[in-house]
């Protein structure tokens, strides 16, 4: 959602504003609050230094202007001059919220907080103050708080459209996702002309699955605000998801023209890079790199790199590991991380959870039941995060996050920790040249292979980089739906921004070869009529009727893996592989055909499936992706036997062993380590 936007000062009532002869202070300052009003900024400005030319203690000028400089881009000239004037009138509330939202601007939380206060002791009435005070709050992840004065910005002023905004925004990040949609829709009744209410209705549309409804909504806050960079990038967000990563990619870039120094808004566009079809793995690469260098030159532009030169370089002495993620919950990244939590040698490990999010389920306390130290970050600045993990002596800090949702990457390029390693939850370089490490392995990276495609050095690991825990609600296997229904059904359930046209074109191939099947997709996205229709569409036109298709949204009601109980078959997306897909697939028995490619993204299934000795199911090209799936439909009872054997297959091949995966995840970063201390 969009961060909440400033509200003008207030100002003393005053008869209506009549030309001035440019000789009475009272008369410039009623006019240049009334330019302000209008937007003139430049005028007002200009209007209110002649004010304080003739009166130089002239509080609400003083404070005007530091309004003015604080919006535009002048914070601490502007907090200063706030200041000035609460110090010929300190007990003017409107000036302690003014000079509170400057220090906002200024990522000054605690600051602002207190300020907002004393201006709510002077005024508790004040809708503004309390509906501007959420904001700091809710920076430094107090939710309940921040939902508190928000509540009463709205019962002090039920018109107050930009209050019900940031409320349904603080909601839903407390995930009250119904009573967000209440506040949300009011916000819209009462501002139907304020462009963040349409584009926080869309987050919130959005997280109800309604596609259709938010991609509107967007649409809406950009038509009242071009330059709304948030509405941009979540459209961008709402047409990935739903397959239509290339019509997503326009507004990406139109976010980053308007706001170019806004690294975390970029990396929206480079994971929808890695969606497209007609993408090339170098082009990628390079799109990445741009980025890094924008971000490390934006880390440093006001401060020296640290070089950790007090930092202890004792090689084989018991290491500090930090991890930073915005998915410590339950996510597709803790299948994977919690073996290596619980399985870390304590004795050579202290572990460090760096958690970039608020709240968190019963997925968080298993993890945080496996860490020695858990900081709740959400809220932190990037300067801020990487003070505190210099503060706690990390001494290798893992990233889990790459360019997705929450990541903190902006904290890796200030060089938070002497070691950086990226690991796990993005498939491809973070373009980061102080990332030092990707974790990886030589099938997901074949030496000679990807290295030009990385800012890091690759860590391969000899047995594989993943190890699978499996929900312990998993259903038990059961035998392939073919043997009964007498049809096979092919399914993937892989996120639609990885289904692309080419993708499409060999699954019709695919139905078309096989009389008869079916297939079965599920799909956040599908649960919004637009988008299936959509789908349908693009099948119809490759001459496979809706009939064919069994379209699924996410399974809520149950454990997710029951929907394998009816696929015979998975098919793996390309050139953006399945990982968590693939690995659920397997373990309910079901083969997953993937299609090898030549970048760590269209890798990973080559990985998981060569590990578990499935490398028949590895195609070299597209017309073998084809026949390889063709040829297993033909083969029932080759089905029923790899379906009984798969979970086998895996725990063989250590895949779901954490205890052994861990002792080579932590050698590997031990020799960097020592590489570092040696260095």
């Amino acid at each position: 959602m969009a961060k909440r936007q400033k509200r003008g000062p207030r100002r003393k009532p005053t008869a209506s504003p009549v030309a001035t002869d440019g000789d009475d202070p009272k008369a410039l300052f009623d006019h240049a609050a009334t330019l302000h009003a209008r937007g003139a900024l430049k005028e007002a400005e200009a209007t209110c230094r002649r004010a304080l030319a003739l009166a130089p203690d002239h509080a609400w000028a003083l404070n005007l202007l530091g309004v003015i400089h604080c919006q535009t881009g002048r914070g601490e000239d502007g907090i200063k001059l706030i200041a000035t004037a609460l110090s010929h009138d300190p007990d003017e509330a409107t000036f302690y919220n003014n000079f509170a939202t400057g220090l906002t601007g200024l990522g000054r939380h605690a600051d602002a907080v207190t300020a907002f206060k004393r201006a709510l002791e002077l005024n508790p009435d004040y809708a503004a103050a309390h509906n501007n005070l959420g904001s700091p709050l809710k920076a430094m992840g107090q939710l309940a708080e921040a939902a508190e004065h928000y509540q009463t910005a709205v019962r002090l002023r039920p018109d107050f459209g930009e209050a019900w905004a940031n409320l349904a925004n603080v909601l839903l990040d407390m995930g009250q996702v119904e009573h967000a949609a209440t506040s949300a829709e009011r916000a819209v009744a009462e501002a139907p002309a304020y462009g963040v209410a349409h584009n926080n209705l869309g987050t919130v549309r959005h997280r109800q699955g309604r596609y259709a409804d938010a991609e509107a909504s967007f649409r809406e806050a950009i038509r009242l605000d071009a330059a709304n960079t948030d509405a941009l990038c979540n459209l961008g967000e709402i047409l990935k998801e739903q397959g239509r990563a290339a019509e997503a990619i326009p507004h990406y870039e139109a976010a980053e023209r308007l706001a170019p120094h806004e690294t975390e808004k970029a990396s929206n566009r480079l994971f929808a890079l890695c969606c497209l079809s007609e993408a090339a793995p170098d082009a990628i690469a390079e799109a990445h790199r741009d980025w890094g260098m924008r971000a490390v030159a934006q880390a440093f532009a006001t401060q020296p790199e640290p070089n950790f030169a007090g930092h202890d370089r004792t090689p084989d002495r018991r290491l500090r590991i930090g991890y930073v993620s915005a998915d410590l919950r339950r996510h597709s990244v803790a299948y994977f991380l919690e073996p290596i939590l619980e399985h870390h040698d304590r004795t050579r490990v202290e572990v460090f959870a760096y958690a970039n999010m608020p709240g968190g389920d019963d997925v968080t306390q298993r993890l945080r039941a496996h860490t020695d130290h858990w900081r709740d970050v959400f809220g932190l600045s990037n300067d801020e995060l990487a003070a505190r993990i210099r503060a706690d002596g990390i001494d290798i800090l893992v990233d889990l996050a790459g360019h997705t949702r929450g990541n903190r990457l902006g904290a890796f390029a200030r060089r938070a920790a002497p070691v950086q390693v990226s690991y796990l939850g993005y498939p491809a370089t973070t373009g980061l040249a102080t990332m030092d490490v990707r974790v990886t392995d030589p099938w997901a990276d074949p030496p000679g292979m990807t290295e030009a495609f990385h800012t890091e050095t690759l860590a391969r690991l000899e047995h594989g980089f993943l190890c699978y825990r499996p929900p312990d609600d998993a259903p038990e296997v059961q035998p392939p739906p073919a043997l009964a229904a007498g049809q096979v059904t092919f399914g993937s359930f892989n996120n639609l921004a990885k289904v692309n046209d080419a993708l499409l074109d060999r699954w019709a191939e695919i139905l078309e070869a096989v009389p008869g099947a079916r297939l079965r997709l599920k799909a956040k996205a599908l649960g919004d009529d637009a988008a299936r229709a959509r789908l349908i569409a693009l099948f119809d036109r490759r001459g496979i009727p809706a009939e064919r298709l069994d379209l699924l949204a996410w399974v809520t009601d149950a454990s997710p893996l029951a929907a394998y109980h009816g696929v015979d078959i998975a098919l793996d997306t390309f050139p953006y592989h399945g990982t968590t897909t693939t690995m659920e697939a397997l373990w309910m028995g079901v083969p997953v055909v993937t299609l090898a490619g030549a970048w760590h993204a269209s890798r990973v299934g080559v990985s998981i499936l060569a590990r578990a000795g499935l490398d028949a199911m590895i195609a070299a090209n597209a017309a073998d992706y084809v026949e390889i799936a063709a040829g297993l439909a033909g083969n029932p009872q080759r089905l029923a036997e790899m379906r009984s054997a798969m979970r086998g297959y895996l725990v063989r091949a250590g895949i779901t062993d954490g205890q052994r995966f861990t002792a080579a995840f932590e050698a590997a970063l031990g020799a960097r380590w020592a590489a570092w201390c040696a260095g």
